[in-house]
């Protein structure tokens, strides 16, 4: 199976991350407000924590802006919205990169509009 044939489940399987993900940021945020800052560097354990997903999302940032860049989109609402929320900013270029009908790579390295078996 070509990863071609995987992307409807893709799509919806980060469509799935993106709405629970979401939903439970929001929640979190509008319960503890920026409280949650205590939290992430409360002890030594957290704030690894904390720091090794600044540097997973700072390797992410870099992923998404080369990859936007690319495909001609603007990084700038993900990577902002990645700064402001972690993963959702991420989740979101992702669902809107796997979305059906999305531009896609070919071989050559230009885009193309995606075949309907996408």
């Amino acid at each position: 199976m070509k990863l071609e044939d995987t992307r409807p489940w893709l799509f919806w399987a980060l469509l799935v991350d993106f709405v629970g993900f979401t939903a439970f940021t929001g929640y979190v945020l509008l319960e503890y407000g920026m409280g949650w800052v205590d939290v992430a560097f409360a002890n030594p354990v957290s704030t690894l924590v904390t720091v090794d997903l600044f540097i997973a999302l700072s390797m992410v940032m870099g992923w998404v802006y080369a990859d936007a860049k690319a495909r001609g989109v603007s990084p700038w609402p993900f990577l902002i919205l990645t700064l402001g929320t972690g993963s959702v900013g991420t989740l979101l270029y992702l669902l809107v990169r796997e979305r059906p009908g999305a531009p896609v790579w070919t071989e050559e390295g230009t885009t193309a509009l995606a075949s309907a078996g996408r």
